[in-house]
């Protein structure tokens, strides 16, 4: 679980890149920094799965796994958790803040939760308390003090009634969005976890179910909570690890457990089907009153018309309690139920037909042979491409001049007619060895779009997908595309908190 430690957490990264972008914005106009406006805009949307609430939590430096109700009462604390050990990322987001730009954050299927006001609270405070923070420390040495210490030294100076206009300035420039970001300039960011049936949600802008306040769990989730975390070498960041054939399974457990006194059997079974009792337990069917309150707060919180929010929500993918066939094939209990009556069967003949025992023996691997031929399992590459065609429909609903995803983690980019289709790829802390020496991500992408102030709503944006590498923005190569291993090499080891995927959009 090295990765978990701070050594090897992208948070370095992601402030050095930030600063940079800071420092062009700076260097575009020779403004100064503050809250002046006479100088270009930027606005960096994170876009989903910036913090893994999934994730085992970390208690006495031990990784405990956990299925805790997704209820703001577990990610309040599980959030302010993830803040305290990241100081690096909070003061990097708070400095752009101080700078006077915009901070979008954009729910994802991991970060969910941040659909609920007490979360949005407790990041935007930090946040908030951050760029206080690099206010004071502008043209002088950083401080020793507590940011409590700098507000009452800031309430001081200003007064009161100055210090609170302050941070409500501050607070208005950290915004969230449940579904997705629309920009004055046409450009639409969103995770992109709505076209995944297995973790999208049938009400974005209020993902409950049947318990108020409760987040409705996905199968994403749950096989997140229940499955990969629980389950030895399984790398939850390379979907080649664990996204295996029966075959590939077999191998990797000849490799790993064959000789080691430890077993998969019994950890995948259990949460196999606790993942599927779950979504048949919670299944909520659609209730068009919800549907309808959802697509009026979209368009509330997005400024999109509701005509185009509506064609928008009708590309979303069914959630996977309403594909339970589905369900069951992709976490093999179909086969094994289909095994389990073929034996059955077997010893049926054996029983009563003691002349059909070759017949017999060969009728449980004749059954999962023809099944899987007959039912061939849809493939990731599949479910990855339903979500990149979703994005030029997307464009269509809100005739927009760029549409940007990013719940692949396959970093991408390309202009069509004029509109642009990206992927912010991912800054995840991934590594193809137990060691962590050879990341799977040698760059770190992210995608930059620039307008004109005042320009015509038909000229185009410029820009697209760039990477941050050798501490400079680059643009794009087709090499710098990540590697993916074939094989599970990684050691046990569950999502970190923070898996950060940036999408700037620069308006000057």
């Amino acid at each position: 679980m090295r990765y978990r430690q701070a050594p090897y957490s992208p948070d370095g990264e992601i402030a050095a890149m930030l600063d940079a972008l800071r420092g062009e914005v700076r260097n575009g106009t020779g403004g100064s920094g503050g809250l002046s406006s006479e100088r270009d805009e930027l606005t960096l949307v994170l876009n989903g799965d910036i913090f893994d609430l999934d994730a085992p939590r970390v208690i006495d430096n031990e990784s405990v796994v956990h299925d805790l109700p997704r209820t703001a009462e577990h990610a309040v604390p599980a959030m302010e958790a993830i803040l305290r050990d990241h100081p690096i990322f909070v003061a990097a987001v708070g400095r752009v803040v101080a700078d006077g730009h915009t901070v979008v954050f954009v729910a994802g299927n991991h970060d969910i939760q941040l659909t609920l006001p007490e979360v949005r609270d407790a990041v935007k405070r930090r946040i908030v308390d951050a760029a206080l923070l690099a206010l004071s420390a502008q043209g002088s040495d950083p401080p020793d003090r507590s940011v409590d210490e700098l507000g009452d030294e800031l309430g001081d100076e200003l007064g009161d009634e100055l210090g609170d206009e302050l941070r409500a300035a501050l607070e208005a420039r950290v915004v969230f969005r449940a579904w997705f970001h629309r920009t004055k300039d046409g450009v639409i960011v969103e995770h992109g976890n709505q076209y995944d049936s297995y973790c999208s949600y049938r009400y974005p802008m209020a993902p409950f179910g049947r318990k108020p306040g409760e987040i409705q769990p996905t199968m994403g989730s749950l096989v997140s909570r229940l499955l990969v975390s629980r389950m030895g070498y399984f790398n939850p960041h390379v979907d080649s690890s664990f996204m295996l054939s029966g075959f590939g399974y077999l191998a990797h457990w000849a490799r790993y457990y064959l000789f080691s006194g430890r077993s998969l059997v019994l950890a995948f079974a259990v949460g196999a089907l606790r993942t599927m009792i779950e979504l048949v337990r919670r299944r909520d069917p659609c209730r068009r009153a919800l549907r309808r309150a959802g697509l009026h707060a979209a368009a509330r919180e997005t400024g999109a018309p509701l005509p185009a929010v509506a064609k928008h929500a009708r590309l979303f993918a069914r959630p996977a309690e309403d594909c339970l066939g589905r369900v069951a094939r992709e976490l093999w209990l179909d086969r094994l139920g289909l095994a389990l009556v073929g034996i059955l069967a077997a010893l049926a003949c054996l029983c009563w037909m003691p002349e059909g025992l070759a017949a017999a023996a060969l009728l449980a691997p004749t059954l999962l042979v023809a099944y899987e031929c007959a039912v061939p399992k849809p493939t990731l590459d599949a479910v990855w491409q339903g979500v990149n065609r979703a994005a030029r429909l997307v464009a269509r609903a809100h005739g927009a001049k760029a549409v940007i995803f990013g719940h692949t983690h396959n970093p991408e980019g390309s202009w069509e007619d004029g509109v642009f289709f990206g992927n912010t790829g991912s800054w995840s802390a991934a590594f193809e060895d137990i060691a962590c020496t050879k990341p799977v991500f040698e760059a770190r992408p992210l995608v930059w779009l620039r307008s004109e102030d005042g320009a015509a709503p038909e000229e185009p944006l410029s820009g697209g997908l760039v990477m941050w590498k050798d501490e400079r923005f680059q643009p794009w190569r087709a090499d710098a595309t990540p590697s993916v291993p074939r094989k599970a090499e990684m050691a046990k080891r569950p999502r970190p908190a923070l898996r950060p995927q940036a999408t700037a959009a620069l308006r000057s």
